[in-house]
């Protein structure tokens, strides 16, 4: 074993615009560090392939909602490992070579913890998040809690296992927050590899979809939605999402997409306070909005017309280890079609991966880590 690994380290946290990527020259370094030992509960794991999250991102950016972040930080969680060396009191059932997928938020724990109790540690107030509350996976070795391996399925090849965390995201939005039904008409706002995912399972539930983006995603993420049959919307100041939605989207079918400028689910993935603020008015009465973005800062909302529409939101914070078993599912079977929004980058160039998914031009970049 090497003494020594390299990973991908936030330092600090300047603030950058969007598109910005001199942001990881500002913000983030290689570093090299001395391999740890697993400590009590802890498993010793080589990194497989690591992708880059919108999350990881934000906070390359600077982004003053991942403030909270203790710097220096190697950051990742969306991640396939393999086990190197497990605790001397290990008794569990993990052995060195196994290939593993980690949970990225591991919950206190506690029988008085009404998340944990109910197995959502994603809903611990006390939770800890791998790579941001401690190192993670951008790093090509790391020590993390036992408990939070979840066997590779079977079948799966690594490069899959890297976009586990985020497909099982998708899935606690859409199979446990959306009730859709076949016909339903269903708008995604923000068109990254989030907004992908919730559009492709919103599709395999019987929806007809439209996603959105800016002007700078058309080179990539919009023109992937596009081909895979999706009603693409480029919002912009001249071209409000309301304006275009009551002008007539066409439909993959050729059909005006929802009724009237409504639909009947909107699920929320720009991240983008103005883009949740205007959404609200393109839902029809007693209709769902899904909310999985996290915001920069507080977004300022109708809150008469959502009273006034009977509308409701939901909000999707993380997922459980059933997601992460549903989304390993779905990708051995290929409802979810991952080579098609799979970027795959080399460590030696982690760098300009960050600096590509800044300025949009991958769909969702995977490290391979050695």
């Amino acid at each position: 074993m090497n003494d020594k690994f390299k990973g991908f380290c936030l330092n600090g946290t300047e603030r950058f615009n969007p598109g910005a990527s001199i942001a990881v020259e500002r913000n983030a370094s290689i570093v090299e560090r001395d391999t740890p030992e697993p400590g009590e509960g802890e498993i010793l794991a080589r990194t497989l392939y690591t992708s880059i999250c919108g999350s990881d991102v934000s906070a390359c950016m600077g982004k003053p909602n991942f403030d909270w972040i203790q710097r220096p930080r190697i950051i990742g969680h969306e991640t396939c490992a393999e086990v190197v060396k497990l605790h001397p009191d290990y008794r569990g059932n993990l052995k060195p070579g196994d290939r593993f997928v980690p949970v990225a938020q591991l919950g206190c724990r506690k029988d008085d913890c009404p998340g944990c109790r109910a197995g959502k540690w994603n809903l611990c107030p006390d939770k800890t998040i791998l790579g941001y509350h401690r190192d993670g996976a951008f790093g090509q070795m790391m020590t993390l809690e036992a408990d939070r391996a979840l066997p590779l399925a079977k079948g799966l090849e690594p490069w899959f296992g890297a976009i586990v965390e985020p497909l099982s995201v998708a899935v606690n939005a859409v199979y446990s927050k959306c009730s859709i039904k076949p016909g339903m008409n269903v708008l995604v706002t923000g068109c990254g590899i989030m907004g992908l995912m919730a559009a492709e399972l919103a599709r395999a539930s019987g929806a007809e979809v439209a996603i959105t983006g800016i002007d700078l995603d058309k080179g990539f993420r919009l023109k992937a939605a596009k081909e895979r049959g999706f009603a693409a919307i480029v919002v912009s100041e001249t071209k409000p999402l309301l304006a275009q939605l009551s002008k007539g989207v066409r439909s993959s079918t050729g059909a005006t997409f929802g009724e009237k400028g409504k639909v009947d689910l909107l699920i929320e993935c720009s991240g983008i306070p103005q883009a949740l603020a205007e959404a609200i008015y393109a839902v029809k009465p007693e209709h769902d909005v899904c909310i999985i973005a996290t915001y920069p800062h507080a977004a300022e909302l109708d809150v008469t017309h959502i009273t006034r529409q009977s509308l409701n939101l939901k909000g999707v914070m993380g997922s459980s280890k059933d997601n992460f078993l549903v989304a390993m599912e779905l990708l051995r079977r290929n409802v979810f079609p991952a080579k098609h929004y799979m970027d795959i980058y080399g460590f030696s160039h982690i760098e300009q991966a960050f600096r590509d998914s800044i300025r949009a031009r991958n769909v969702k970049a995977v490290i391979k880590m050695d």
